[in-house]
């Protein structure tokens, strides 16, 4: 599953001004309000946006978290933050002990781990010492990297497993629920008529 361009836009509104109106985002897009609103339920209901002021979920959005250690000769720590606030990539840096940095990044493919790397070897001065990735749990980021390439990582509502490419849809009680095919759509509808037919006739009984 992909974002499209109003998604892109409006996510990033939202993470600079979390608490802003649907009608000014209309607004500054050029979208219509009703628009808005719907673009951003999906992106609720797909569980990408989590909270006023926006929480949003690297992990759905594909992106991985990666840790640079970096070794910076004769730089200080002011130099560094202005190497790296020059890098949409990167989100935070911490002194280590020595010359050594620990950089933070989040990717979603490895041309941009490539372009990281790339980036910083480039700097007079700096070197890199160690790359890996962490799977914790960290989702609340101030700030991630969007563009047209993030790929969504939404699982089926009822087989759990990725859905690849357009999602079977099926609005139910104001809510949107995405399937992987068309089989677990039928078979979550099935289920979810079942259960409604079982409380009606519970509530029948009493």
């Amino acid at each position: 599953m992909k974002l499209d361009e109003t998604e892109i836009k409006i996510l990033t509104h939202l993470q600079k001004e979390g608490r802003l109106s649907r009608r000014v985002l209309a607004e500054r897009i050029e979208v219509s309000t009703p628009t808005i609103s719907s673009k951003i339920e999906k992106l609720e209901n797909m569980g990408i946006i989590r909270g006023f002021s926006v929480e949003i979920d690297h992990g759905k959005m594909g992106l991985q978290k990666y840790y640079f250690k970096v070794k910076a000769q004769e730089r200080t720590e002011e130099e560094m933050r202005e190497v790296f606030e020059g890098s949409e990539l990167f989100r935070k840096m911490e002194k280590l002990e020595g010359s050594g940095y620990l950089i933070t990044l989040f990717i979603n493919d490895f041309n941009q781990l490539d372009m990281a790397t790339e980036y910083i070897e480039e700097k007079d001065g700096l070197s890199i010492e160690e790359v890996w990735r962490t799977q914790d749990e960290e989702t609340k980021v101030p700030k991630i990297p969007l563009d047209e390439n993030v790929s969504l990582d939404i699982a089926c509502y009822y087989c759990g497993k990725p859905i690849e490419g357009e999602p079977e849809k099926w609005k139910k009680d104001g809510k949107e629920h995405y399937f992987c095919c068309s089989s677990c759509k039928g078979l979550y509808e099935e289920k979810y008529e079942r259960l409604q037919k079982r409380k009606k006739e519970m509530k029948e009984e009493r």
